[in-house]
């Protein structure tokens, strides 16, 4: 049943740049606004001018508070709540990303019946302090969503995959995997000239590794290049394919360099996601070597593409990868383990194949977009029904009184 029109959902964030947490805020609104929801995103800190373009070509409304994170976190707490309060949402949707509880307690000042938040990465890397918070975030929230269940199982020691079918509404968190669009990555896939692309990037005739991710130490790059330099010792037509930009890139060039891989690693930088999906195309592989990783979207849109994927066993991941099935999982920061896993699948491209195949087949039963749209919307439905049915006896109680 589609949803009045004048159901204002506002979505918070901190930032829009590129990654995974903002291309589950598009795919979020996306499925929202095609059950009829007034769909608006807040961000309070940094954007990126490409994302935002994005969601502004959706139709929804894009806030851009552009706030200075040195005037601390009570000035957020401010200035959230008097757009709450002048907005006057039905729903805030917190991205919960540091600081997640301050748009929360902005949220319940400003008289906001309805809050749901989503939490996209693991406990594990962080201390007892943020656990407390998020514990304490679940309670002034009607719904906390967790991305896997690793991550739900971080932070609230236990997990439950939603059922749209049988949603308890008195659990105060659960999970809702990412949904992975895969008639878009079809789509594209089938438009690209793989060939055109491998000769304008001068690799026409090598085996390509693909990795793609934010330049940061926790997207676990550095083990990667120490395993590529192993892998071309091997199988020296093998070139590694870096796409992403970050704080850590000339960190990463300076390390290829002194590795003496310099001349096998192409650094790409940014793309866009149309990009990204097409460039895809080109790798034999992806490895997603994350430190941590809350699920795993380069992981999942790979699978889509129907490429085999090398990735930590961590988290997400462990979730998305059923090694020696559709992937092969190893110990995080094991560059070793990860160069003999990288030269397993490119040493066996009909292994590689097949692995491709029945990843793509995963995600087509487990993580597609109109699962993902289908459980969000059943659970924004639950919970605002049964809001509205407490409203309705508090509204009858007092007309007897």
């Amino acid at each position: 049943m589609m949803q009045d029109s004048n159901t204002k959902v506002i979505i918070t964030t901190p930032v829009l740049l590129i990654g995974g947490t903002e291309m589950h805020i598009l795919n979020l609104l996306r499925g929202l606004m095609s059950d009829g929801y007034d769909v608006s995103v807040c961000c309070y800190y940094e954007s990126d001018p490409s994302m935002v373009s994005q969601i502004e070509a959706t139709s929804a409304k894009v806030i851009l508070m552009d706030l200075r994170r040195s005037n601390g976190l009570y000035d957020l707490f401010v200035k959230l709540k008097w757009l709450f309060r002048e907005m006057k949402p039905d729903i805030v949707h917190v991205q919960y990303v540091s600081p997640g509880l301050i748009p929360i307690l902005a949220a319940k000042f400003a008289g906001i019946k309805r809050i749901f938040a989503t939490v996209h990465q693991p406990g594990r890397p962080y201390g007892w302090k943020p656990k407390i918070f998020i514990r304490l975030a679940s309670h002034l929230c009607d719904m906390f969503f967790c991305n896997s269940r690793s991550v739900e199982e971080s932070w609230f020691g236990n997990s439950q995959v939603i059922d749209p079918e049988k949603i308890d509404s008195k659990r105060k968190h659960t999970t809702i995997y990412n949904g992975v669009d895969i008639e878009r990555i079809g789509r594209i896939g089938k438009e690209v000239d793989r060939e055109k692309i491998k000769d304008l990037l001068g690799i026409r005739d090598k085996k390509v590794i693909g990795v793609v991710g934010r330049l940061r130490e926790e997207k676990g790059q550095a083990t990667l290049l120490e395993s590529v330099k192993t892998v071309i010792q091997e199988l020296p037509d093998a070139v590694l394919v870096v796409i992403g930009d970050g704080p850590d890139r000339q960190y990463l060039e300076g390390m290829a360099k002194k590795l003496g891989i310099d001349s096998r690693v192409k650094w790409l930088g940014q793309k866009d996601h149309d990009e990204v999906l097409r460039l895809y195309s080109i790798m034999d592989m992806v490895v997603v070597p994350s430190l941590f990783e809350g699920f795993g979207l380069t992981a999942a849109e790979a699978m889509a593409s129907g490429k085999p994927v090398v990735a930590s066993d961590v988290d997400g991941l462990s979730e998305l990868i059923r090694s020696g099935f559709n992937g092969l999982l190893v110990p995080q920061g094991n560059s070793q383990a990860l160069a003999k896993a990288i030269l397993e699948l490119l040493l066996n491209p009909a292994k590689s194949a097949s692995m491709g195949v029945r990843g793509r087949k995963i995600i087509e039963e487990k993580f597609s977009m109109a699962r993902h749209h289908s459980t969000i919307l059943a659970a924004y439905s639950r919970y605002t029904e049964n809001l509205n049915r407490m409203s309705g006896l508090i509204d009858e109680v007092y007309r007897h009184q």
